[in-house]
């Protein structure tokens, strides 16, 4: 899979919100669409290094869409 699950509620693209390492070479991905919010959990084979990586990719993008940019909501409120 390459890091995207269709939503099955809204047809968008979901995005990895977190992985959970469950068994040796096994993870918990949870995916999330932005517009509905429905999850969907899938278990994968990864390998250690492959994990670690997915995880060090997620984070920041998980940050991002927590965090919207403070420009926008100062630019609406200043019209």
């Amino acid at each position: 899979m390459s890091g995207e699950a269709g939503c099955i509620v809204c047809s968008r693209a979901r995005a990895v919100v977190a992985i959970v390492p469950i068994a040796r070479g096994y993870a918990l991905k949870i995916y999330e669409c932005s517009c509905c919010h429905s999850t969907l959990q899938l278990v994968t084979r990864v390998t250690k290094a492959a994990l670690i990586k997915q995880q060090a990719d997620t984070l920041p993008r998980v940050e991002k869409q927590l965090h919207p940019p403070v420009r926008r909501v100062e630019q609406v409120f200043a019209n």
